[in-house]
């Protein structure tokens, strides 16, 4: 016998080599612990005044959103870890101060349904807010707290699950913990991510993480996730699929991200007999589409103004009601030589989020793949200030 390998390969999801960053959420309320499940259900927790607790919405169906009644059995109420491969969600629950428990969930059929609880560790906490990770094997307790060891504000520690009880919280040292809030844990890879609060912005972090200890300097993660000049947090990593949630300084909205990989596939391998004549089939080669040479739409923007005016969004609108569903584009934002360079860079980088977040909102439907683009440009004048969409070729 002999044989024959066909190699076919092709894009999924998205049809391109670039990573296409999603907003598939936004909200006045602060948004927490966002994540998203199988079969594109998103599920993030909402701080409101009378407390904290979970809801879900199926992915671009913003009328799904409902509060997981189920889920929310405290006054505070915060999704801290998840076991993929057992379906199972684990949920912080408060009712009073020493009401507060771990508890396990299992989705089946669409509803979460309770299979387990732990305890939560004896903590002296001084901080107003508690945040907290917990690993898929149900071992390994990654806290976000103000306890005996602070360095200044909330800093993170590490608690076994040993002889059916937490082991006392081990701070994680220097290199994790500065001065500045440290929050929002999540271990993934071998890696420990965070976020580090400064004023008000905040940006999230990764470190190498073996046996419980971090074991380099954490760096500060790329700014396809850390825009500029913003609060960014609650980052998680599974597979190809990266999540978290970005607002302005001011908080006025929350956004949740999703930064999707396109996926190769597939090879097919086909046994035949010797003596039968093959035609040989040629391998389709792989279609990398480039970002065209030239704009298809400049759109000027005010000083210091990183959205646009009627003028602009007319014209914006008249250009994606000609494209087909799923085109894919690049918004890139432009600023121009005046003012301090950190204002130059958020103007650039926010007149392109502008556009996205347009998009989002009112052309959701044609499902256009976007990546975001900036530049500060040298030259000053109304020129220079500006967003432009190109498309794909």
């Amino acid at each position: 016998m002999k044989k024959i390998v066909y190699t076919i390969a092709f894009l999924l999801a998205t049809g391109t080599c670039v990573q296409a960053q999603t907003q598939v959420k936004q909200s006045k309320e602060e948004l927490a612990d966002f994540m998203l499940l199988e079969n594109n259900l998103l599920v993030f927790t909402v701080k409101e005044a009378k407390g904290q607790y979970i809801y879900s919405e199926q992915r671009g169906e913003s009328a799904s959103t409902r509060k997981e009644t189920a889920l929310n059995a405290g006054v505070i109420n915060t999704v801290v870890g998840r076991n993929r491969d057992n379906n199972e969600l684990f949920v912080y629950q408060k009712n009073g101060r020493n009401e507060e428990v771990i508890s396990f969930y299992t989705l089946k059929d669409g509803s979460f349904e309770k299979t387990g609880e732990r305890p939560m560790p004896k903590l002296r906490n001084h901080s107003h807010t508690l945040g907290m990770f917990l690993s898929e094997d149900k071992q390994t307790l990654i806290l976000s707290a103000e306890l005996g060891r602070s360095r200044g504000y909330d800093d993170l520690y590490l608690s076994k699950w040993e002889n059916d009880r937490w082991t006392s919280p081990k701070h994680l040292g220097k290199n994790v913990n500065t001065q500045q809030p440290e929050f929002a844990p999540f271990v993934a890879n071998d890696s420990l991510y965070f976020t580090r609060k400064d004023a008000e912005t905040a940006y999230i972090y990764g470190v190498p993480f073996n046996q419980g200890q971090p074991e380099a300097n954490p760096v500060r993660l790329s700014t396809a996730i850390n825009m500029a000049n913003t609060y960014n947090a609650y980052y998680r990593k599974q597979e190809d699929i990266q999540t978290w949630i970005s607002a302005s300084t001011d908080k006025a909205f929350y956004y949740a991200y999703v930064l999707e990989k396109p996926v190769v596939e597939v090879i097919e391998e086909v046994e035949i007999d010797e003596a039968v004549v093959v035609e040989e089939v040629p391998v389709p080669e792989l279609v990398v589409k480039k970002k065209a040479d030239e704009p298809a739409l400049v759109l000027l923007n005010g000083f210091n103004s990183v959205r646009l005016g009627l003028e602009g969004i007319s014209a914006l609108a008249r250009f994606l009601r000609d494209q087909p569903e799923g085109t894919a584009l690049v918004i890139k934002g432009y600023s121009d030589g005046y003012g301090p360079a950190e204002a130059k860079d958020y103007v650039s980088r926010n007149r392109a989020v502008s556009v996205k977040q347009y998009i989002d909102r009112y052309f959701a439907g044609k499902k256009f793949v976007i990546t975001l683009e900036n530049e500060v440009k040298v030259e000053k004048g109304k020129l220079h200030r500006k967003t432009e969409v190109y498309l794909m070729q």
